[in-house]
């Protein structure tokens, strides 16, 4: 699995999630691509059915995206949500480094009762794939949730933090599939 951290600014509405969405852009394979910019989850492109029905908007005006996408066949739903969670905690870990203490609620984190990170998990024919956004601030978020961000926890630099989680998520891809292949089924 292979990382690229995206410097301009991409504006996340959910296409990103589709297969192939990395490959569109030169990069083949098993990758976690970073990049920031605003977020508003179009109708279209929304993949949690609660919020579509609930008509939830899903927003922001600067996040840190990761966009992951695994290639498996046949790719699995539950692999999916798995590495969701393992994203989730490769962030939190990253986070205590820069002593920001978060609550992890499933597949969200929070710190003291403020929803600091989206996230969304799916599958598809040949790819698992992740999103999972950080707020860089909390403006454009909506009204009814309260949100954390990153700049009121200190951190201005969002491309070290952003590298650190990565690295440590592909690490942990690797050392997973280094398990896989040194052990003997039952």
């Amino acid at each position: 699995m292979k990382s690229i951290i995206l410097t301009d600014p991409i504006k996340y509405d959910g296409s990103q999630i589709a297969p192939l969405w990395a490959y569109s852009m030169g990069i083949k394979g098993d990758s976690v691509v970073v990049f920031h910019g605003p977020m508003d989850v179009t109708f279209e492109n929304m993949k949690d059915l609660e919020d579509e029905k609930a008509g939830k908007t899903i927003m922001g005006n600067d996040l840190i995206h990761f966009i992951v996408e695994r290639f498996d066949s046949p790719a699995s739903m539950r692999l999916a949500y798995y590495m969701q969670r393992l994203l989730i905690v490769c962030i939190k870990d990253v986070l205590e480094k820069y002593e920001i203490k978060t609550i992890r609620n499933g597949d969200d984190l929070f710190v003291i009762e403020r929803k600091l990170t989206v996230s969304i998990a799916s599958a598809g024919v040949t790819s698992e794939k992740i999103h999972c956004g950080i707020n860089i601030t909390t403006q454009g978020t909506p009204h009814d949730i309260r949100t954390a961000a990153l700049l009121d926890l200190g951190i201005k630099d969002w491309k070290t933090p952003a590298k650190e989680i990565a690295d440590i998520f592909i690490r942990e891809i690797d050392d997973i599939e280094g398990d896989i292949v040194k052990t003997k089924s039952l």
